[in-house]
């Protein structure tokens, strides 16, 4: 399903569901859409056009919805469609963001159907620490992953934990299954210090790594047995009017299996804000240098994209 056919799906869901609101004077309704685009250094390539109906829809914080998307992988002369159906719901707090964000549903590429979602919930047990529970899923992005419907789930639990007026910690263990019968355990830290609190400037130590738990996946995907990766980041949040803007500039070094080490670097851009007439806009791009799923010294790849939500 590409975007031709999506596109009047939304415009034909969001004039129903609209007519059934007002008819009853149910609470508002809002179209939302999606453009994802990735590509690295191997010449993998992804698209992602996701279109759907948020019903209710109180702001852009609390709704809850479904969509339909289609991501097509491609490589060379290779490509496959995927395409799948969600249903959304989010519920925050506008003051601190604590609260659930999920996403959940299905998706079938190359004869399989797998499992898709990611769902973040967060709360503050007490004023200076925070909790997060975290759960994700979807298709390994290779080639060869793809044709054998490889897909794997992601959970874990975070806490923060502030340390001083400016410095807080942040620590998180997780484990990722994969559907080949693989698995992962992951470690992830974090130091934050707020380098100039009132322009929304800090620096950060990022450490993350995990330990695999097979030696052999076929080829399938990059599956070292130890990996270590730190970064150190520069990052910057900032309020202009309406709008959010953030990024961050990262260096650091990964390793491999205790011996072979890599340069690592970290781009990020996001802006969101509102629009006339209530609509909501997501512009956020990415770059990462270091090893994701394919076994390349020099690897990277870039992501970039768009979301819209528009009220009726």
């Amino acid at each position: 399903m590409r975007a031709a056919v999506v596109v009047p799906l939304l415009v034909l869901a969001a004039v129903t569901c609209t007519a059934v609101a007002q008819a009853a004077g149910a609470p508002q309704v809002a179209a939302l859409a999606n453009v994802d685009v990735s590509s690295d250094t191997d010449g993998f390539h992804t698209e992602r056009v996701r279109a759907g109906a948020l019903w209710p829809y109180a702001s852009w914080l609390d709704y809850a919805g479904v969509a339909v998307q289609n991501t097509r992988y491609a490589q060379d002369h290779w490509s496959r469609d995927a395409a799948g159906v969600v249903g959304l719901w989010r519920r925050q707090d506008s003051a601190t963001l604590a609260g659930l964000v999920a996403e959940g549903g299905v998706t079938q590429v190359a004869g399989h159907t797998r499992v898709i979602g990611d769902a973040d919930w967060s709360f503050r047990p007490a004023k200076d620490t925070g909790v997060e529970l975290i759960a994700a899923g979807d298709v390994v992005g290779t080639e060869t992953a793809i044709e054998r419907g490889v897909a794997y789930g992601f959970y874990a639990a975070s806490v923060e934990q502030r340390l001083t007026d400016r410095l807080t910690g942040i620590a998180l263990a997780g484990y990722q299954s994969f559907t080949d019968g693989n698995g992962r355990t992951h470690l992830r830290a974090r130091l934050v210090w707020q380098a100039i609190p009132d322009e929304g400037v800090n620096v950060e130590l990022r450490w993350r790594g995990y330990r695999s738990e097979q030696d052999d996946v076929g080829g399938a995907y990059f599956n070292p047995d130890r990996y270590r990766q730190w970064q150190g980041v520069g990052a910057l949040r900032r309020h202009v009017g309406s709008w959010t803007i953030s990024g961050a500039l990262g260096a650091g070094e990964e390793t491999v299996n205790g011996s072979d080490t890599h340069p690592v670097r970290t781009a990020e851009l996001r802006a969101e804000g509102g629009l006339p007439r209530g609509m909501r806009v997501t512009l956020y791009a990415e770059y990462n240098r270091s090893t994701g799923y394919v076994a390349s010294p020099d690897y990277a790849w870039r992501e970039g994209g768009v979301t819209l939500i528009v009220p009726f």
